[in-house]
């Protein structure tokens, strides 16, 4: 414990004492750039503008489990499927995002869909992956079991496979939260005309990176909070039934 906190005072200190050969609005200390935030959100039209970002972060996100999972487990319980899909989505994982968030734009304009198409194109991928090697990662044993009592594929997708592939899920969700909100600031910027993407690159033609800051370090934050408060409180209580071993 003690040597975190310690690390981060040194960090803070750090930080301080190299702002002060800048000025605060190229390199704000933690002071000032606590200052801005308090100023952001001192605006009540701050929090729509976090929220229309936080929706489309849902919407995509959503959509990205969806698709990502079926394909997945469809890549994992069928081989010929598995060698279609296999290439296209390495090709998908290697595609760079800020092409999709131009392809996006140049396809439906400054839209709604726009910042969450480049979320779902770039997001999916990684969840198909994550799935379909927790398919393979199923124990045989029970499947076999599955077929000596005769349950039908229905059955064995619902009350084997999927309980098995709840570790893979949860992973992939997180990974895919992570992604989402760092591509729909990047969509926004792009795609739409508010959100707080938007924001960042109005301060950016400002040239007041300690505003691009107090937004960006801020929503970080909000993030890693949903993150340890939603995601990893969820996935602790559905595996509350797990054993723990000291390792």
């Amino acid at each position: 414990f003690w040597p975190g906190v310690l690390t981060v005072i040194a960090a803070l200190v750090l930080w301080q004492v190299i702002s002060l050969f800048f000025l605060p609005i190229f390199l704000p200390g933690p002071w000032v750039l606590l200052e801005r935030v308090i100023q952001v959100y001192g605006d009540p039209a701050t929090y729509f503008v976090v929220w229309q970002t936080v929706w489309r972060i849902i919407e995509g996100l959503v959509l990205s489990m969806v698709i990502g999972a079926s394909l997945g487990l469809l890549m994992g319980l069928n081989r010929n499927f598995e060698a279609f899909m296999d290439s296209w989505i390495m090709v998908l994982l290697t595609f760079p995002a800020i092409c999709w968030a131009f392809l996006a734009v140049l396809w439906f304009g400054l839209s709604e869909v726009a910042p969450i198409l480049t979320i779902v194109l770039i997001v999916f991928p990684f969840v198909s992956m994550n799935v379909w090697e927790g398919t393979k990662a199923v124990e045989k044993n029970l499947i076999d079991m599955g077929r000596v009592y005769k349950a039908n594929r229905s059955l064995m997708i619902r009350k084997v496979i999927i309980p098995q592939l709840m570790p893979y899920l949860f992973s992939a969700v997180r990974i895919a939260l992570s992604l989402s909100w760092k591509i729909a600031l990047v969509g926004e910027a792009f795609g739409v005309s508010s959100g707080v993407g938007q924001k960042l690159t109005y301060w950016f033609e400002d040239t007041r990176v300690d505003m691009m800051l107090a937004w960006g370090i801020s929503f970080m934050v909000l993030m890693v909070a949903i993150d340890l408060l939603v995601f990893r409180v969820w996935e602790k209580r559905t595996f509350a039934w797990r054993h723990k071993f000291a390792t």
